[in-house]
């Protein structure tokens, strides 16, 4: 299964961090590699919770929370055109503050044939998101 990540350091604490990372509906505002996103229940980021993601590059699809462990870790997927993708995002503590993982894994058929041209597209949406996570969650909350 096809799997690519990216890591980045934050001078914010996890809670900040994770107040940030876990309200989805806000993403467009910080990172240009999500154009939508909207819930499709109430109540705070957990397991079970769903979400419509238009990502760039990507055509709109149905997200679904997986795990969610407060202030430190969700993963959620969705599937479309034969390929399952997870996506997870996990916050760890620092002296300095947070290190930041965030992780795609793409798996089904679909996968295996299209992953030369995945790649890139993958890669730069995660150093977007990531960079976009960094700035937001270091300013003011």
């Amino acid at each position: 299964m096809p799997r690519w990540e990216h890591s980045i350091d934050i001078g914010a604490n996890p809670a900040r961090v994770w107040e940030v990372m876990s309200d989805i509906e806000r993403w467009p505002d910080w990172t240009p590699s999500v154009l939508s996103v909207k819930k499709l229940d109430g109540g705070p980021l957990a397991q079970g919770t769903s979400a419509r993601v238009h990502a760039k590059g990507t055509p709109e699809s149905t997200w679904t929370v997986s795990e969610s462990i407060p202030a430190r870790s969700f993963t959620w997927g969705t599937k479309v055109r034969g390929a399952a993708t997870t996506a997870g995002h996990v916050i760890e503590p620092t002296n300095a503050g947070s290190r930041v993982t965030l992780s795609i894994e793409i798996g089904g058929i679909a996968a295996a044939i299209f992953k030369p041209f995945l790649g890139r597209g993958i890669r730069e949406n995660l150093r977007l998101e990531a960079e976009g996570l960094k700035r937001r969650s270091e300013e003011a909350g």
